[in-house]
């Protein structure tokens, strides 16, 4: 017999015994199982018990002996345990205990086998609590002890030498040991790593990580200096699992798992949603944060268990800590370009992958957890890459734009992928160049704040701003798809109807959104219409100007505090606030153009594919001299829609047909063909 089943064999035995002195012979009689359970002992199985009882020697007497020892080394809750693994493995020992006592296994019974005297209540109160540890107890049942006891299926195995997690907890638990599980060594943060592991050495203590960027990370980190597992669990999901009914049970059947497995516990998830919770039907919050310290926190400090908290928030989560138990770590806020490129590079090497370090550190504002997840992703989709070169970035940018669309609870944009270039647009020599002064200054950031060390004079106002202003059509738009296309960046598009709200607040709540995500995606960030939010400030004449003003003050301050690149286009600049004006690093004023200008537009839309006649680019650049950009392409584009439908090259027939389309659209009189000039004689 192996150790447990020698115990189980002399516990059933010792019931025999008691009932046999109190005149109940031979009680196994009606018991079968149990009879030929216990006719297999023999004595070489008691010599081996007693010797491995003491010693040691099998696993299954080491796990014995240290649940005895978490019950207090007591004999009573020594007779307890047998009386519970008996049940649990032969459950025909409960019929026959039923039959001859009249109940089942309970802490009265093991004081009859030790032959104790009637415990006080104070007493059946302390060994109740000692049983805690190893099985559930319904507080509620009177009297306590003559409660039924059972040992789950988590307890048994794991005195037979199982460390499967229990059923109860392995759909939202999951365990890491670094005797076995691999962790890469930390990139960033061995200070707080090393901070955290020397304050939870005594055990008994909380420690909370808070903020954003590989807290889980971090804690396993921890669990690697402190040589021990942890069990890891999302605590949204341990409340949803758990519910009013079965808490009880779940929290003791949580710290049970620990304490078998000697871990510590990581509640992750602790999110603002999260504590801010539903509302019962007394209004009250569900989440309490002195409720959760009390049912939750409390009892898993209180068994000697390390506990991690990682929580977005930095408000304290124990309100009443015990001076030296509790601990807040706090991350920083924002993840810096030195910081990004070691990370970029360590990750990148972790995964196999060779990539531009510098580049991405200067594309992409994602903290250390956000950087593995892209690449991980990355390479879920093109496994079989090794160089992240230009053609793969724009696969990477993709993915960070869906991951941060899919963080976002409310999509206030959207999001272009533009092909356009600078070349595109067509502008006069002078504005061309304040847009090459732009891009490389977005190129060249890196340099100036980090290599060059002027970030330090620079707190703030280091975003690439560009506000473009000027009549409609003349390119404005174009251009900020032009600026991100030659920068491979995505743009983001601001909806001014997402973005602007009735409610005081959603507006800027809403404008956050918007400044985060390009910060997460290094998107440009594109308000059009601008002056639609930027517009001056007005006189406070009700509440409406002064929360007016007050939307306008909040975009200051964030463009200001905005580390990326932000293109604002406007048809009217003088409606824009003076004090907004100051603090934009490029202003572009554009104009209709000329006529030179128009025959380049003209040109340009005569692609190597399209097949034409002659066209007199002269004649249309000088003709139709209030045509801006916008218009000739859209005129051209009907032209070559026309010449499509009637199969033939595009000819000047077809441009003349469109072009009086679009002067009979805009004219408040009736169209004279004079307008036409020499190719009137075509319309």
């Amino acid at each position: 017999m192996s150790f447990l089943e020698t115990t189980i064999a002399l516990i059933i035995l010792r019931c025999d015994d008691l009932l046999e002195k109190s005149g109940q012979g031979d009680s196994l009689l009606s018991f079968p199982a149990l009879k030929t359970f216990v006719s297999k002992l023999r004595d070489e199985d008691l010599s081996l018990w007693a010797e491995e009882g003491e010693k040691g020697g099998s696993l299954q007497a080491e796990r014995y002996r240290k649940v005895i020892s978490l019950l207090g080394d007591s004999l009573v809750m020594q007779s307890l345990l047998d009386l519970m693994t008996a049940l649990f493995v032969l459950p025909e020992f409960g019929a026959y205990l039923t039959h001859h006592f009249g109940y089942s296994v309970n802490l009265h019974l093991a004081f009859l086998l030790e032959d104790e005297g009637f415990p006080s209540e104070e007493d059946i109160l302390a060994f109740m609590k000692l049983a805690e540890r190893i099985c559930h107890i319904d507080r509620r049942l009177s009297p306590l002890q003559y409660a039924e006891l059972s040992l789950d299926e988590r307890a048994v195995a794991y005195l037979f030498g199982s460390d499967e997690i229990s059923p109860l907890l392995s759909g939202f638990t999951t365990r890491f040991d670094p005797k076995t599980d691999a962790l890469h060594e930390p990139l960033l943060y061995e200070e707080l790593i090393a901070e955290g592991a020397a304050f939870l050495e005594p055990g008994s203590r909380v420690l909370q990580l808070s903020g954003k960027g590989g807290r889980r990370f971090l804690s396993k980190s921890i669990a690697v200096r402190l040589g021990r597992p942890f069990l890891f669990l999302n605590i949204a999901d341990f409340f949803r699992e758990a519910g009013k009914e079965r808490f009880e049970e779940l929290k003791c059947t949580l710290i049970r798992e620990a304490v078998f497995d000697e871990a510590g516990i990581c509640f992750y998830g602790i999110t603002e949603l999260f504590l801010r919770g539903g509302r019962d039907e007394n209004g009250r919050l569900e989440r309490d944060l002195a409720v959760m310290e009390r049912i939750l926190f409390m009892p898993v400090k209180e068994a000697g268990i390390p506990l991690i908290l990682c929580a977005d928030t930095k408000k304290t989560l124990l309100l009443s800590p015990q001076a030296g138990s509790y601990l807040l770590l706090e991350l920083p806020e924002e993840t810096d370009y030195g910081k990004r490129k070691k990370l970029w590079a360590g990750f990148a090497s972790l995964y196999g992958l060779s990539l531009d370090a510098d580049r991405f550190a200067m594309r992409y504002r994602l903290n250390a957890s956000e950087i593995a997840s892209m690449l991980r992703g990355f390479l879920e989709r093109r496994p079989d890459c090794t160089v992240i070169g230009p053609e793969e970035e724009a696969v990477f940018a993709k993915l960070c734009i869906q991951r941060v669309e899919s963080d976002d609870g409310k999509n206030v944009g959207r999001v272009i992928y533009p092909d356009l270039k600078l070349d595109d647009v067509k502008v006069k020599p002078a504005i061309r160049a304040v847009l090459d002064d732009v891009v490389d200054s977005i190129r060249n950031s890196p340099v100036v704040l980090d290599s060059w060390g002027l970030r330090k004079n620079y707190p703030y106002g280091r975003s690439v701003s560009l506000l473009l202003s000027g009549p409609p059509g003349t390119g404005k738009t174009m251009t900020a798809n032009a600026i991100a296309g030659e920068l491979s960046l995505p743009l983001y598009q601001v909806n001014l109807s997402n973005i602007v709200d009735k409610y005081i607040g959603e507006t800027e709540k809403n404008l956050e959104k918007a400044f985060l995500f390009a910060e997460k995606t290094d998107a440009v960030l594109f308000f059009d219409e601008a002056d639609a939010l930027f517009g001056a400030r007005s006189e406070v004449h009700d509440a409406k100007d002064r929360y007016a003003n007050t939307e306008i003050s909040y975009l200051l301050q964030r463009i200001e505090a905005f580390d990326g690149i932000v293109v604002m286009a406007t048809n009217i600049r003088s409606n824009m606030d003076a004090a907004f004006l100051r603090r934009i690093r490029y202003v572009v004023r554009y104009e209709n153009p000329d006529e030179a200008l128009r025959r380049e537009i003209w040109e340009s839309c005569l692609t190597e594919g399209l097949p034409h006649e002659e066209i007199d680019l002269d004649y249309l650049a000088a003709q139709f001299d209030t045509f801006t950009g916008s218009i000739i392409k859209t005129v051209f584009l009907n032209a070559c829609a026309y010449a499509a439908g009637q199969e033939e090259k595009l000819g000047m027939r077809h441009l003349i047909h469109a072009v009086r389309h679009e002067l009979e659209k805009v004219s408040s009189v009736a169209f004279s063909g004079d307008s036409l000039g020499k190719y009137a004689y075509l319309s």
